[in-house]
């Protein structure tokens, strides 16, 4: 015959182990001794915390926290409606908008003129590449020539 509830481990047919009678009635009565324990130690805990004062300072802290707390939402209130008021959000929006609008300007001539060197470059890089390379061989006739001289005083 199938047992009332099978969802209950121990009223399952499948249940390897199953407590006897006895031993269901031994562990109600922990369980119900343990409730009984912890609600005397709860009370006895409350008992003293209400006597040594600590609730009232944990609910004094919390009620002048909850006063720190509104006064600075009012403060921060009272400031951004000042700002408001005072135009200064707004000057701050503008100075902002100018501010890009100048960067997009100068983005603008930084490419123009990169775009007119460009055009101008090859020409001046041209010349300036000829007379690197004047210079360059100026340089080394010169220095063959004071290389020869060195070694002629030394070899006299």
């Amino acid at each position: 015959m199938k047992e009332y509830n099978d969802s209950i481990p121990y009223w399952n047919e499948n249940t390897p182990q199953r407590l006897a009678v006895s031993q269901t009635v031994e562990v109600v009565q922990d369980v119900s001794k343990n409730i009984k324990d912890h609600a005397f130690q709860i009370r006895e805990i409350m008992k003293t915390l209400r006597q040594t004062g600590v609730i009232s300072e944990v609910v004094m802290a919390i009620r002048e926290s909850s006063f720190a707390v509104r006064d600075t939402v009012r403060d921060i209130n009272e400031t951004t409606k000042e700002l408001k008021s005072s135009g200064t959000i707004n000057e701050t929006a503008n100075a902002v908008e100018n501010t890009v609008q100048n960067v997009e300007q100068s983005i603008t001539t930084v490419k123009e003129i990169t775009n007119d060197v460009r055009r101008v470059t090859p020409r001046t890089s041209k010349a300036v590449k000829c007379g690197i390379d004047s210079i360059a061989q100026e340089t080394n006739q010169i220095g063959e020539k004071m290389i020869q001289g060195i070694k002629n005083k030394v070899g006299a």
